[in-house]
């Protein structure tokens, strides 16, 4: 496979990634608190807004997966990353570990949101959770997990967006 090939399948997965976090930090909200709940009723929306939420992080998690695996083993030698110092490679390493391992988390957190929510969720009419077992010590805790992964993502975002720019100059 040629160079630029390579690269343009590197961006493809760099920016799905990319779009996905972006949907996934402003929409759940946007769709919860802005959308009005009578119009289905509150528990269908909730199932609703939980279930695309849902689906867009597994799109993210196949995404980030596949971005890591192509980057080890098929990204060509000449797109990948130039470090200026041995200070360079460790900052840069230590966002990309941390923005990858913050967004594993979130998603950890996420699922045991959704296995102790207080009504039961199906997905896509095949899987169902939380029929029976809801524990909602378990769910607050996980959800504070879950929105302190979330402002970490933030940081990581601004930060790794800061570093691409002055990478760019």
């Amino acid at each position: 496979m040629s160079p630029k090939k390579s690269y343009q399948i590197d961006r493809v997965f760099h920016w799905i990634s990319a779009v996905a976090i972006i949907f996934l930090l402003t929409d759940m909200g946007t769709r919860i608190h802005n959308v009005d709940y009578r119009i289905k009723g509150a528990i269908q929306h909730k199932q609703d807004a939980i279930e695309i939420h849902v689906t867009i992080a597994l799109i993210l998690l196949v995404s980030l997966v596949c971005r890591i695996v192509w980057h080890q083993f098929f990204l060509h030698k000449e797109h990948k990353l130039k470090y200026g110092s041995v200070k360079h490679k460790w900052l840069v390493r230590f966002v990309h570990i941390t923005m990858y391992t913050g967004l594993f988390l979130l998603m950890v957190s996420g699922f045991f949101m959704v296995i102790n929510y207080e009504h039961p969720l199906n997905f896509f009419g095949v899987v169902q959770f939380s029929q029976n077992n809801t524990n909602s010590l378990t769910f607050n805790s996980a959800n504070n997990w879950h929105l302190n992964f979330k402002s970490m993502i933030y940081y990581l975002i601004l930060i790794h967006f800061i570093g691409a720019m002055y990478n760019r100059r």
